[in-house]
């Protein structure tokens, strides 16, 4: 739903005022349309453990993970800081044929997205609009005895901040797709990352996951008990879910803490981890999508497109 609004919204930005009625909702209608293919591919209760999965399967389960961390964030920093809608979306695909070369399956990657770049279009709409005394711009709407407007500059920067965050996105959902969340916990060991931070990491990340499973089965419950029939019961129903979830926190908690304990748990979380060296195909691979990036970067400064 989110996706979908925000495309709407967007072409709204993008289009309004700049092309002829025909051509904007035609452009409406394929935004619009794009926004409701990617909610049904929508990040669904377990689509962070679908994630694992991916991961475990994933072609780049034997590269290196420090030298796949190093890359994302080298990628992630060039496409904050270079400024350019062109580098931000051109290593977004960069990432994204990446992690389709890796074995994710399409739908896969696009429920994985889904959530992420819902916020991503809100969040840049509302660097769009801007609330002025007196109208201005292709679009202004009056609200409260101001202008709700929409200035060519507003415009420019809510697509470079779009792209920048989809460039960046990109970078972490190849990152999440590929690397197993054990070897990246080793990687932050062998940096000196301290302990007590990484383990707080990977329970939280986990626990997260539990807690969602266990709320997601008792909406089930509650839907198949009629518990959303009317929005009166919907409110209820919800409330008690979260009350109950608070308890069931605690039970899983204490659970698996046992479960810990039973396997000699003696206060700090270890992972087997295999070597697996850099090789030289790794780092061609590395430099060659870093180069295509520099390369688009440096075009577009010297006027190239």
């Amino acid at each position: 739903m989110l996706i979908t609004i925000g495309a709407a919204l967007l072409g709204l930005i993008l289009f309004w005022g700049r092309v002829s009625p025909a051509l904007f909702w035609c452009g409406e209608i394929a935004l619009t349309a794009a926004g409701v293919l990617m909610s049904r591919c929508a990040h669904s209760h377990g689509g962070m453990l679908a994630m694992d999965v991916c991961a475990n399967r994933s072609r780049f389960l034997y590269w290196n993970a420090g030298g796949k961390l190093l890359f994302v964030l080298m990628m992630l920093f060039f496409s904050i800081g270079a400024d350019s809608v062109a580098v931000g979306l051109t290593i977004f695909v960069i990432m994204a044929v990446l992690a389709l070369a890796g074995g994710v399956r399409l739908h896969e990657y696009l429920s994985s997205l889904s959530l992420p770049l819902g916020f991503l279009l809100l969040g840049s709409l509302t660097v769009a609009f801007q609330l002025l005394e007196a109208p201005a711009g292709n679009f202004h709407l009056p609200v409260f005895g101001m202008y709700l407007t929409v200035t060519e500059q507003n415009r420019w920067d809510a697509v470079l901040v779009l792209c920048k965050a989809m460039g960046a996105v990109g970078c972490l959902l190849f990152l999440s797709l590929s690397t197993p969340m054990g070897e990246l916990i080793a990687v932050f060991r062998k940096i000196k990352v301290p302990a007590v931070v990484v383990e707080l990491m990977y329970l939280i990340y986990r626990y997260i996951f539990i807690l969602l499973d266990a709320a997601f089965a008792m909406q089930q419950a509650a839907e198949s008990r009629l518990g959303y029939r009317t929005m009166k019961t919907g409110f209820r129903t919800y409330g008690r879910i979260a009350a109950n979830l608070l308890a069931v926190s605690f039970k899983r908690a204490s659970e698996n803490f046992d479960a810990m304990e039973s396997r000699c748990y003696d206060g700090e979380i270890r992972f087997l981890t295999r070597k697996k060296p850099v090789t030289m195909a790794q780092i061609g691979c590395y430099l060659g999508c870093a180069g295509l990036a520099a390369g688009i970067f440096l075009l577009e400064r010297m006027g190239g497109f």
